[in-house]
């Protein structure tokens, strides 16, 4: 999954949550509690879009560097 570059707004700390994207209007970021919780939060703990309003119409984006295979580890003889 790729994650949230954004800033805590209490904390001024990395967000780090899962990106999410509108599937109907295109608006990237993630999803936070509390309005206004991170500086790049596109969808509220209600699964709301911030700027089109559709509830429910997010997918979590993927990240190339991220998403792959696990590694394969020896098994234990």
């Amino acid at each position: 999954m790729a994650l949230c570059d954004g800033e805590r707004k209490t904390s001024r700390a990395a967000c780090n949550g899962t990106l999410y994207k509108c599937s109907q209007c295109g608006n990237t970021g993630c999803q936070q509690t509390k309005a206004d919780g991170c500086s790049k939060q596109a969808f509220s703990v209600l699964q709301r879009c911030a700027q089109c309003g559709a509830v429910a119409q997010r997918e979590a984006l993927s990240d190339l560097k991220t998403d792959r295979a696990p590694r394969k580890t020896p098994s234990l003889i």
